[in-house]
């Protein structure tokens, strides 16, 4: 059923969501996994690019928030009107893209598994893998009911835990032996590309911000929020222009708040990793890469900070899971959807597949991490990196999409000259430290 947009920024902010759970994904490895490695590894000196990883993408998550709302495409279905070579019943750019997505599993795997060695730190007497067992089993629990509105306070509480822990240590850090100095973090913005963390940076680009695939999962989440259906159907009418007009403020309100608590997350968690981790020349590493991280807590409001920082990371972790599986069953079930499987033919039988697929998926991340517990962050470096390859298909994609439209339906030209600039850099990103990372 159609209804207007919201009028005024408090009312904006009520209706935003969507990002709000995509974000529970984003704040996750990328910031305290990938990013505090880079500051241990290399000191301050790619606070730039940081920077730039978490704010690059946000011209392709509103693209795609977009085309959601102007056809209640999902992902899936929007890369699939990218012409070209078909192979089946699917175009080239939706097979490309749903292989770089399920090709980033390795990173959750290794999620899993580090959620399993932080409750073994805290628990010693269980083993980690008991815990990767029992995480399993969490979160396959939670998602069989399947209901949005239960996830998307479940994420938004998890968040905000995390978030205040965070920012409460890199306030704290100033009165440390640790602080930062004025010249450190200006030495972040010479636009260096340090050589000896290269492959780390390539992990930096696509683990943190809207990575890949939680832009692949954006549609999705807005679908169920209700947005596409509130604009309806377009029919040339005003009404539906001014509801489409309206419903695009909250959609690009909703894309910004996303963006902008990836970045402050991001810019904390690096500087604390450049701090704290690299005078004390600890690179973190293997099962224990959770309690290794803790010194950056432990170094700034003292060792009984540790509890609480276990907890925080849960939080991120686990919300990271939680949203990946969800999204990986419906994206899942989609794509067969497409495909032409029978099982996935009407919305009754998806639903059903997906909440099938929402808990196998995690069932084969569960398999792999016990047979292969020792490298969990090796599994989030590698996943990281593949996040970041697939950055470059979907992105184009995405502009061949937001060009093809016409008169109103057609993005902004600010906004088609940010998607350019998008694929500009990380085209370029990409380039510069595989060669850096090939030539070390």
């Amino acid at each position: 059923m159609t209804q207007p947009a919201p009028i005024g920024f408090v009312n904006l902010l009520r209706n935003i969501g969507p990002g709000v759970v995509v974000s529970g994904s984003v704040v996750g490895s990328g910031e305290l996994l990938v990013t505090t490695r880079m500051g241990a590894e290399v000191g301050f000196v790619f606070l730039w690019g940081v920077m730039v990883a978490s704010v690059v993408k946000y011209f392709i998550q509103l693209e795609l928030g977009r085309q959601c709302l102007l056809r209640d495409d999902t992902t899936i279905t929007a890369l699939d009107r990218v012409p070209g070579l078909r192979l089946g019943r699917a175009s080239w750019a939706a097979w490309v893209c749903v292989v770089g997505y399920f090709s980033v599993f390795i990173s959750v795997i290794g999620i899993l598994g580090t959620v399993g060695g932080l409750l073994e730190t805290v628990v010693p007497a269980v083993h980690n893998k008991v815990w990767d067992a029992a995480v399993f089993v969490l979160v396959a629990g939670l998602l069989w009911r399947g209901a949005y509105a239960d996830l998307e306070k479940m994420v938004t509480l998890l968040v905000a835990v995390f978030s205040l822990i965070v920012f409460g240590s890199l306030i704290a850090l100033q009165g440390t032996p640790n602080a930062m100095s004025a010249a450190e973090i200006a030495s972040g913005f010479a636009f260096a590309m340090p050589a000896d963390g290269a492959f780390v940076a390539l992990a930096v680009m696509g683990s943190v911000g809207a990575t890949a695939v939680e832009l692949f999962m954006y549609p999705y989440w807005l679908r169920e929020k209700g947005y596409p259906r509130f604009i309806g159907p377009d029919d040339g009418s005003p009404e539906w222009r001014a509801r489409y007009r309206g419903w695009m403020r909250v959609l690009a309100l909703d894309a910004g708040v996303c963006t902008g608590i990836a970045l402050l997350i991001t810019c904390a968690y690096y500087l604390l990793g450049a701090s704290v981790l690299s005078r004390l020349e600890v690179l973190p590493s293997g099962v224990g890469v959770v309690d290794q991280v803790s010194l950056i807590f432990t170094e700034t409001l003292g060792p009984t900070a540790k509890g609480v920082f276990m907890f925080g990371a849960f939080c991120t972790l686990f919300s990271t899971l939680l949203v990946f599986a969800a999204s990986s069953g419906r994206i899942g079930a989609d794509f067969l959807h497409l495909l032409g499987v029978k099982a996935a033919r009407d919305e009754a039988g998806r639903m059903r597949l997906a909440k099938i697929l929402q808990t196998a998926f995690p069932a084969f991340w569960l398999l792999v991490i016990l047979l292969y517990a020792e490298t969990p962050f090796l599994f989030v470096l590698l996943g990281a990196n593949s996040n970041n390859l697939l950055l470059v298909p979907l992105a184009y994609a995405v502009l061949h999409l937001a060009m093809r439209e016409k008169g109103e339906r057609r993005m902004s030209m600010w906004g088609e000259l940010g998607l350019m600039v998008t694929l500009w850099a990380i085209i370029n990103f990409t380039a510069v430290n595989l060669y850096l990372t090939w030539t070390k």
